[in-house]
């Protein structure tokens, strides 16, 4: 299949060729219901493609016995169509009987697919009407089918392929299972650690919607990125939404797009984000939050795979991979109807739970070091810690994980002036505990001018005197170079 060499869905997929084309048939044939059956095995027929009013959940997948229908499988190698008529066909078995009802003497029409001699299935129209199609019909959908066959054979072809580079996707992942950094920012070598990516690796290939649960900073989307870049659509977008404080009609537009002027302040035509991740993956954040009137929406885009933009009548179609997060317990949320229930079963087919970072015994210290060495690539400066720094950093609780560690390592690097990292550098309460165990009683408490003081000018030794630029002191103290210049004068700071 070809594709523009952007983030775009392909120009025309085989089964949106063959919805155009049944589309275009029944502005010409008044048919009820349109079937697009493939060869499954040489005895058995599933339904590819179904439009129509009689279309139903039963057709999805529904599997047709050439031996049960003999008639089809001899219409199939003859190559031609066929109009049944009741008064000459009385053994004719209904194509779809059982699935849908259809009265006695209604209009039934099928054209074998095939290309190049290779018999590929059927295309099949109903009518529950007697004598809807005529000589002339028969003819245009002769010639139409063979448009329906060339759409049929690049979709079997695609699922072929797919199968192909499924596997091979399963197999390069089994190939790293051990080497873990192979999986970009999820640091760590304990064994609950392990285990997450393990689970990781065996989902990745499928198109299964994960949801991935844990504590606040724990790496949700870090796990949702890897799963994606392990995944046979990893060439493809990874699109990701933050559901959190989303009004309803924001919500809606956000996922599904908005026409021009479908509401107050939408001047332009705008894709949702089940557009953006066409053939790619969509990453649904803190979905726990998306407001209860756009749940139903949501529920039917994953079911059928279609939507429409607010503002429009059109239906879309997107195929997309869901992965979803979130920190709070959805099955509560469920109890309490805060959240449908028929929409957490489809999201929660195989959920990964992300351990907080203290049940994660000594990765704390991997991943530390980590933060650290990132920071010392972007600054050129050497870092490390000390002995006190790191039992505090194995002994902390850290509430909010992975991203409060971050933070914490790349604040300490900016107060550490000679580049060691100690206790005191790590946690402020820490380090008013630490100096009140060893304070001699004589020791009065320093002022607030004197700490601002004294971190000034360890920044300004840091930076050698520098006040302007990324890497000057107004920089890493997060304030305006005036700013600086005004404490300095203040204080009467002197500094080398």
């Amino acid at each position: 299949m070809q594709y523009l060499e952007t983030t775009f869905s392909p120009l025309l997929s085989p089964e949106r060729t063959m919805d155009i084309v049944l589309e275009a048939i029944r502005e010409l044939v008044d048919y009820e219901l349109g079937v697009v059956l493939s060869f499954e095995n040489d005895t058995n027929l599933v339904v590819r493609r179904a439009k129509g009013a009689l279309v139903n959940s039963k057709l999805k997948d529904y599997k047709l016995s050439l031996e049960k229908h003999f008639q089809l499988s001899e219409i199939i190698q003859k190559g031609e169509v066929f109009l049944f008529d009741d008064d000459e066909d009385e053994e004719h078995l209904d194509t779809f009987d059982g699935v849908i009802e259809m009265p006695s003497g209604h209009s039934c029409l099928v054209a074998p697919l095939h290309v190049e001699g290779n018999n590929l299935g059927l295309l099949t129209l109903d009518h529950r009407q007697c004598d809807m199609f005529t000589p002339q019909i028969v003819k245009i959908t002769s010639t139409l089918s063979r448009l329906i066959s060339l759409a049929l054979a690049q979709s079997v072809a695609a699922d072929t392929l797919k199968k192909e580079r499924d596997a091979l996707v399963v197999e390069r992942n089994d190939l790293m299972k051990e080497y873990p950094q192979l999986f970009k920012g999820l640091i760590g070598s304990s064994k609950a650690w392990k285990e997450i990516l393990d689970k990781i690796k065996i989902v990745a290939p499928s198109d299964l919607p994960v949801m991935v649960t844990g504590e606040t900073g724990t790496g949700k989307e870090k796990a949702a990125r890897a799963i994606h870049s392990l995944s046979s659509r990893a060439e493809r977008p990874f699109i990701a939404l933050n559901c959190s404080a989303l009004s309803s009609n924001l919500a809606e537009s956000e996922l599904f797009g908005h026409e021009k002027g479908s509401f107050t302040g939408a001047v332009n035509q705008r894709k949702g984000r089940f557009e953006l991740a066409d053939t790619g993956t969509l990453f649904l954040d803190e979905i726990g939050d998306l407001p209860l009137d756009i749940q139903p929406k949501l529920l039917r885009a994953l079911q059928e795979g279609t939507f429409e933009r607010l503002g429009s009548e059109k239906s879309m179609t997107s195929d997309v991979r869901i992965i979803c997060a979130t920190h709070v317990d959805l099955e509560k949320a469920v109890a309490e109807g805060r959240f449908r229930e028929d929409l957490y079963y489809r999201l929660n087919v195989f959920p990964v739970e992300l351990p907080p970072l203290r049940e994660r015994e000594n990765d704390v210290i991997l991943i530390a070091n980590h933060f650290l060495q990132n920071v010392s690539d972007k600054t050129g400066k050497s870092f490390s810690f000390t002995n006190d720094a790191l039992a505090f950093l194995k002994s902390a609780k850290w509430p909010g994980n992975v991203r409060e560690l971050q933070n914490t390592i790349e604040r300490a690097t900016i107060l550490s002036a000679n580049g060691e990292i100690d206790i005191s550098h790590l946690n402020f309460k820490s380090m008013k505990t630490f100096k009140k165990k060893v304070k001699p009683e004589n020791e009065t408490q320093a002022s607030l001018d004197d700490v601002i003081v004294n971190h000034i000018k360890k920044i300004l030794e840091q930076c050698d005197g520098k006040i302007y630029g990324s890497d000057g002191a107004a920089a890493l103290l997060g304030m305006k170079p005036t700013t600086l210049q005004s404490k300095i004068k203040k204080f009467g700071i002197v500094y080398k």
